[in-house]
């Protein structure tokens, strides 16, 4: 029994990411429009509530680790409306650019931005009203460190 308990508790530890994600706090998110170049934007504002800075504890034999990624996981409406991901499991869209210091200071606020590209002849309209009822996913390295439903946050 300890010979089976142990690899799953050790897979369980390994696989869950950066420690203290339960310190962070989204305190702020603005999403823009832009309807001349078809893009959405998020912009958030993230404190790390704990008094340990939290960065990436990913590592791999590659040259150019991941770190910690945010990326917005839309439901089916904003899906519908934006340019997705081919060829994946994931529900994904396509990503135009993102903006990180790629850790978190401790006690302090962070900056993030992810953008995201709008189909064309989409009702930007709706693209604006949708853009929260999704889930912002932060990740270290391959692995979701931590989930936010972005319509439950004030």
């Amino acid at each position: 029994m300890k010979k089976v308990l142990f690899p799953i508790v050790f897979l369980f530890i390994f696989l869950t990411g950066f420690d203290h994600a339960e310190n962070l706090e989204i305190t702020k998110i603005e999403t823009t429009v832009d309807e001349a170049n078809h893009e959405l934007r998020y912009d958030f504002e993230i404190k790390n509530n704990g008094n340990e800075p939290i960065k990436s504890e990913f590592d791999y034999p590659g040259s150019h680790p991941y770190g910690i990624e945010l990326v917005v996981k839309p439901n089916e409406e904003l899906a519908g409306l934006m340019e997705m991901e081919e060829n994946t499991k994931h529900q994904k869209m396509l990503s135009l650019s993102s903006g990180s210091r790629g850790f978190f200071e401790p006690n302090s606020e962070s900056y993030f931005y992810v953008s995201y590209q709008i189909k064309n002849g989409a009702n930007f309209a709706k693209v604006k009203k949708h853009a929260l009822d999704s889930t912002l996913l932060i990740l270290d390295g391959v692995e979701v460190s931590a989930e936010f439903p972005l319509q439950n946050i004030k």
